[in-house]
């Protein structure tokens, strides 16, 4: 049975990840009139398994089909949260991750840097 699809959701999201591990992530999808946004958060303390830059293709299919969102409407960016740290790399993060579909697998991810801005813009607009 598929979930019921709301048009914003914000929750704790389960996933089978290298070796079907148990994983998670945090998961918010804004479903808008020609896009759904969906951005993954990496829960690295709380994350036994898998990281969702590591499964990403496999993990954006998979949230596509459980709540029916367009491939081709789909912006999928992964968010790093702040680990309060002063290494550069434990800051927040965000990026859009475009893939090539083919055949109904996605394949290719490409990073591109996005502000915290430019997330809340594509988010409220």
């Amino acid at each position: 049975m598929k979930p019921k699809v709301d048009n914003y959701q914000d929750q704790i999201y389960h996933f089978k990840g290298l070796w079907d591990v148990p994983s998670i992530c945090g998961l918010k999808i804004v479903k808008k009139t020609n896009q759904t946004i969906v951005i993954a958060t990496d829960l690295f303390e709380e994350n036994p398994g898998t990281s969702i830059t590591e499964w990403n293709t496999k993990l954006a299919k998979q949230i596509c089909d459980k709540y029916e969102v367009n491939y081709n409407q789909l912006i999928y960016i992964e968010h790093t949260p702040d680990k309060k740290t002063k290494l550069s790399f434990n800051h927040e993060s965000f990026f859009r991750v475009r893939f090539d579909i083919t055949e109904g697998k996605f394949d290719n991810p490409q990073w591109q840097e996005l502000t915290k801005e430019e997330v809340n813009k594509l988010i409220t607009e």
